[in-house]
């Protein structure tokens, strides 16, 4: 009564995975084909974002106001979110679409409301169009810690856009690997090319 012996049933089991293997082959279904385009067609009208964790102690009462004063200020889109304890983290995220003049609003909004940056956010994992103060909802593993001096160098009026961002790349390239064990660590070559 057996309608498939152990054989045949798996040779049926391969069949179906080289099937589903050639069709995600052909189709490209685990990688991009293009990488994204800031000065693309659709991409260049894209406002960028400002994400700001403040204080809740310090603007709970100021929300309106605060949110009002930095898109007038800015020109940005502003997000404004209240970190529960003392002070938020003095983290910075720049994407790779926005421009310097930009990323040097944001260091100064960074040093004006949580104290400073002392370490950048992975730019792979930060959206393109998006600025993050103090952010909370990635990893740690994503801080990169930055000296004072990188900082001033990325703060430079003199860098253009895409110095700026390569600049920031450089910042927040990830340097070194834990190994696994208590084995230490490996040190990373840094590529800051696209």
């Amino acid at each position: 009564m057996d309608f498939l012996s152990k054989k045949s049933t798996g040779r049926l089991v391969l069949l179906i995975l080289l099937a589903v293997l050639f069709v995600v082959e052909d189709a490209n279904a685990f990688f991009a084909k293009e990488s994204y385009v800031c000065d693309a067609e659709g991409n260049k009208e894209i406002k960028t974002t400002l994400e700001l964790k403040v204080a809740k102690k310090k603007y709970r009462k100021k929300k309106r106001e605060l949110k009002k004063e930095l898109q007038e200020s800015t020109g940005l889109k502003v997000r404004l979110v209240f970190f529960p304890f003392l002070d938020p983290p003095m983290n910075l995220g720049i994407g790779k679409c926005v421009s310097a003049e930009e990323g040097r609003l944001a260091i100064e909004k960074a040093k004006q409301f949580n104290g400073g940056v002392d370490r950048v956010i992975m730019q792979e994992f930060m959206p393109h169009h998006w600025i993050k103060i103090g952010a909370t909802d990635l990893a740690e593993l994503t801080f990169i810690p930055i000296t004072p001096e990188d900082l001033e160098r990325l703060s430079d009026p003199s860098l253009s856009t895409k110095s700026f961002q390569s600049v920031y790349r450089e910042l927040s390239a990830l340097r070194e690997r834990k190994l696994p064990f208590g084995l230490g660590t490996r040190q990373i070559e840094v590529d800051v090319s696209e």
